[in-house]
């Protein structure tokens, strides 16, 4: 057995070679600000270039690494010459600098942006945008990996007197799907909080809000969406993650880094709370998650929107979100305007 002994200063260095990920790592990260992972000195030269979150995904070793590091608030914010730097996540301030995003704020534990309307008229609304698992799932800047922005132009195709919210997934490693987990037990908390706060800011309605997400995004839409009892459009969201962790090899790094799996979450997150037709769910048979959404939703599929989108160019669940835009747009608008009652169906392209 391999006993990596760090030293307990403000940085800590760990030396990576191909003979010590054989076996278990143990570090000590008691007094750490952020740990140096080495692999610079490995034999393949490709590993040298890259981060500790590549190599997690081929050795067990590394990846129960990862874990604890993950557990313990150490997120990967740098990776330069084989050298992969993860600092830790004391409080939002000291940690912005790691999160290099244009008009970047925080309000307790989560990272957001606000665009302003393009007009201020009228009662003012709010879209909220929870972002998807990023192109380059692992990349070592944790902007790109945490805060990924999807659809840049969108304040374009919505009333004009809306903010719109996007919302940083810090936790995990490809995100905590803006849910609880086992480093910080207050992500749910503080994000209703924040909501509760900016609509209060700018005088916003409850019913002038919109929670909008796909993928991991429509995993986080959805969740607070219900417990919140806000409006949503969710796409293809993520509901158990047994896709992904059996076809997938745990792509996303959940297991060990949760309290408990999605579908027990969502399973009694259903039962303590109610569904509405403001709640809009798009996803496709075609796509290899449709099962998720079905399992956990069959008892409440009349109290909410279930649009099961068919279009023959998806052939896989990212596909869903790239090729359902006109269906997407019409709801969410239709949310803002209240202009016809929508229910659920099957749509074919």
């Amino acid at each position: 057995m391999f006993n990596l002994k760090i030293f307990k200063s403000s940085t800590g260095k760990l030396k990576l070679n191909d003979s010590i990920i054989e076996g278990p790592i143990e570090v000590d990260l008691l007094g750490l600000s952020s740990i140096d992972i080495d692999r610079s000195e490995a034999g393949h030269k490709s590993e040298r270039l890259h981060n500790i979150y590549g190599l997690a995904r081929r050795n067990k070793n590394v990846k129960n690494l990862v874990v604890k590091l993950t557990n313990s608030g150490f997120y990967l914010t740098h990776s330069e010459g084989g050298v992969s730097t993860f600092s830790k996540f004391k409080d939002a301030s000291s940690f912005s600098k790691f999160i290099k995003k244009e008009n970047l704020q925080f309000y307790r534990s989560i990272f957001y942006t606000l665009e302003e309307p393009q007009i201020k008229c009228n009662q003012s609304k709010l879209l909220i945008i929870f972002s998807s698992v990023a192109d380059r799932a692992y990349n070592s800047d944790i902007a790109t990996r945490n805060f990924y922005l999807n659809y840049k132009s969108i304040q374009k195709y919505i009333p004009n007197n809306t903010y719109v919210l996007r919302l940083a997934d810090i936790g995990g490693v490809v995100g905590s799907f803006y849910l609880n987990n086992n480093f910080n037990n207050q992500v749910e908390n503080d994000i209703q909080l924040l909501i509760s706060e900016i609509s209060a800011n700018f005088n916003i309605h409850k019913n002038d809000i919109v929670l909008y997400g796909a993928s991991k995004g429509g995993t986080g839409s959805l969740y607070h969406a219900i417990l919140g009892q806000f409006k949503c459009v969710s796409v293809d969201p993520i509901i158990t993650g047994e896709y992904h962790f059996n076809q997938h090899e745990d792509s996303h790094f959940v297991s060990g880094t949760f309290p408990e799996g999605k579908a027990e979450k969502f399973s009694s997150l259903l039962e303590n709370n109610q569904l509405n037709k403001n709640i809009n769910i798009i996803y496709s048979e075609l796509s290899p998650i449709f099962s998720e959404v079905e399992s956990i939703f069959c008892d409440y599929k009349s109290m909410a929107n279930f649009f099961n989108y068919s279009h023959p160019k998806i052939k896989s669940h990212a596909d869903v979100s790239k090729y359902s835009m006109n269906l997407l747009m019409l709801l969410i608008n239709n949310l803002f305007y209240e202009v016809g009652v929508v229910s659920s169906k099957k749509i074919e392209h």
